[in-house]
């Protein structure tokens, strides 16, 4: 999946949780400046403690999609994630 990211043309953003194996970060931060990593997240994105604190880092995730593709539609504005390191 890494070469094929690395031929796109495309902006894209990428979502991951440090507690996810599969999760490579210092991949994903060479293949894009968009990324979202969830501290303590799974594959899944859910993290220790009660449902609503995973709940909480699905509404990170929708609003930080949100914000991307809001910049993909005005590309003059300057994209400014919710953060580009582990939260």
């Amino acid at each position: 999946m890494i070469e094929a990211l690395a031929r796109a043309q495309a902006p894209f953003l990428l979502v991951g949780g440090t507690a996810d194996q599969t999760w490579n970060s210092k991949a994903a931060h060479e293949l894009t400046t968009h990324v979202l990593e969830v501290r303590g997240a799974d594959h899944g994105l859910y993290v220790p403690g009660t449902m609503s604190d995973s709940i909480a880092v699905l509404d990170r995730v929708l609003t930080e999609i949100d914000a991307f593709l809001t910049q993909l539609q005005r590309p003059s504005d300057s994209y400014s994630p919710l953060t580009q390191r582990a939260n």
